[in-house]
Parts: structure tokens; sequence; C-alpha cells
């Protein structure tokens, strides 16, 4: 089993991976099949029936005053809907011509405890989706603006309701990544979003973000001049105008930043607005 320098034979380590991974599917696959079965087992309270019960009442009489999300004419994303008049909101999925077809819940502003957006900022080397990296401390300051950023962003809200004492839902469509471009002068790591934030450090961050798309589009148009001045820009027409949409591509992706933050801070307000 063992080689001379110490190490397992090649085909040990294969036979044994083999062995390993098929009891950790076996493993796997009865836990789900025990909490699937639980799901059916469960028992309801009578609260929460009776509030099953009710729910169709005010569902019926819910009317939306605004519907805030992404995609909102399309399936495949959770919406934000509120009555104002009645004082409440639901959380569906899209589209919106047709959520009630999906029985959500009716919560009444004054069943919220707490309300706050959660946002998860990562970076990876090639910009794909599910390639997660979060440790700051390996990544040095000259390449801030040479690796792949990505952000999602989760509405969360604790309540009363008996069904749905927690909520959370994540408000982008799919993982926003961008790339913060590096100037002559400054750079930074990515755009320091990450974490839980309520009320005004939501609009804090905010405002935060749009200056700071507007310093990038600034930035931008010195570093052409700079460029131009300094004879570095590409020559080819082609790698210009590559270069050009590149950039507004990243800045358009800041912007869709602001955008999610625009958007919890609104739900934010209308929330502690009961």
């Amino acid at each position: 089993m063992d080689t001379r320098d110490g190490s397992f034979c090649p085909l040990f380590v294969k036979d044994i991976s083999a062995y390993i991974m098929y009891n950790m599917l076996k493993d796997i696959a009865h836990i789900m099949k025990e909490e699937i079965m639980g799901l059916f087992d469960k028992q309801l309270t009578d609260e929460q029936l009776a509030a099953q019960e009710a729910n169709k009442a005010l569902l019926d009489k819910f009317n939306a005053t605004e519907v805030l999300g992404v995609k909102k004419d399309e399936g495949g994303s959770k919406l934000f809907i509120y009555d104002e008049d009645m004082k409440a909101f639901v959380i569906a999925d899209g589209p919106q011509a047709t959520y009630k077809e999906r029985n959500p819940y009716v919560i009444r502003f004054d069943q919220v405890e707490d309300v706050w957006l959660e946002v998860d900022e990562w970076w990876s080397e090639d910009g794909k989706k599910f390639d997660k990296f979060h440790d700051y401390h390996i990544l040095t300051q000259d390449n801030y603006s040479k690796v792949y950023w990505h952000y999602d962003f989760y509405m969360n809200f604790k309540t009363t309701h008996p069904c749905c004492p927690e909520i959370r839902y994540q408000m982008n469509y799919s993982t926003n990544i961008l790339k913060v471009p590096g100037f002559h002068l400054f750079v930074h790591r990515g755009l320091e979003l990450n974490g839980i934030f309520r009320g005004s450090e939501i609009k804090e961050n905010r405002i935060r973000i749009e200056d700071f798309c507007t310093q990038i589009q600034e930035g931008l148009k010195d570093e052409k001049l700079f460029d131009i001045i300094t004879r570095q820009r590409p020559d080819g027409i082609m790698d210009k105008m590559r270069k050009d949409m590149t950039d507004d591509w990243f800045v358009s992706r800041i912007d869709n930043v602001a955008k999610h933050l625009r958007r919890a801070g609104k739900i934010s307000k209308i929330i502690n607005a009961k």
C-alpha cells in the first residue's frame, strides 16, 4: 500500500477514493430522503393553519401599488410587491402579471421586526460565476484591477408572521460580475461592499457607489487623454472600439450595483415607514 518514499500507491488512492465517494453519496442520499419525508410529516400548528386560511382573503384584497425587482415581466426572479393602502407586501416569483397564482403570503408592515440587506462580495481570476474567493490577504494591491469582482444581493426580513418568521431572497437575477478599472493614480479593492446593511447604511453606500461610478467615468476620460498624449492608446480602430466598449460595460455593471442598493433602500424605507 505504501511506496518507499512514504506516499500511497496511485492504484490504492484510486480505489479508496471511489470507495469513499460511494459511501459519501449513499449517506447524502439517505439524508436527503429523511429531509424530504420530514417535509411531508411536518404538522402545521393551529395558528399556521388559520394564517393560511386568512391569507386567501388577504391576497384577494391585495392590490399592488408598486413592484420592485428585476426582470419583472419574466419568470425566474423574486419580486417585492407592496400595497400602500393595506400596508402590506408579498415576496413572489415573477412574472408580475401572475404573481397571485403562486399564493404568496401577505405580510403586514407592522409584522416586520427587522429588515436588512446582505451583500456577498468576492473575487476570481477568470470571471466565472461559481469560482469564489474571499481571502483578500493574498490579493495584492497591484492586482486589484486585474481580477473580477462578484456581487450578490439578498434582502432579509424578520417577521412575526406565523408561517414565515424569516424571509431571505436574492434581489439580482444573476451574479453581478465586474472589473474596477485601475488608473494611474488610484486603485480600489473592488467596491468594498461586503456585509450587512440597514437603513441609512444602505443609502450611504448607494451614494458612495454612485459617486465612485462618476469618478470612474471621469477617470476613463482622463486616461484616454493621457494615453493619447503619451501615445499609449491602441493603434487599431477595432482595438480602440473594443477597449471603449469594455470600459463602458464595466461602468454599467458598477451602476447596476447602485441600482440594487437604491432598490434595497426603497424597500427598507417602505417597511420602516409603518
